[in-house]
């Protein structure tokens, strides 16, 4: 093997392949970890009722922050704006760990929000459900 350009190449072609094919995105993490019930019952309570259940802990916060700083920093401020990101600073006070914790929280909360969001649309809604000529006339007379 040695030194030879070609397989240099090869390899780094290789470990990137490799690299790109193991990488998953916070939104894809997100979605495999929590499913529809899951995030509506984020949506509804918030990660700081417990119920994000792979991301209660700053251990667990903290290490997905950092594996994905710039997707969650960037979802954040693509869904909620700049003013948003300002806010979890001051309210964390300087501590970057709560920092951390929280722009964690807040990403995992928007993406629940959008799981949900995009389940209930594709859903028809049934209450007043009535297929065509299902309930004809002579149906109505006799309920």
């Amino acid at each position: 093997m040695g030194s030879n350009p070609i397989w240099i190449v090869a390899l780094y072609v290789h470990t990137v392949h490799l690299l790109t094919i193991t990488m998953q995105s916070a939104f894809d993490t997100i979605i495999d970890t929590y499913d529809y019930e899951q995030c509506k019952e984020i949506v509804n309570h918030g990660c700081r009722s417990g119920v994000c259940s792979q991301h209660i802990y700053y251990g667990d916060t903290i290490g997905f922050f950092t594996k994905y700083p710039d997707e969650i920093t960037s979802f954040i401020k693509d869904n909620l704006g700049i003013e948003a990101i300002k806010d979890v600073i001051g309210d964390a006070d300087g501590n970057y760990d709560q920092w951390m914790n929280d722009m964690t929280w807040m990403f995992i909360e928007l993406v629940a929000m959008q799981v949900v969001d995009d389940y209930e649309d594709a859903v028809p809604d049934l209450d007043g459900y009535n297929p065509s000529r299902s309930m004809t006339e002579s149906r109505y007379a006799q309920v």
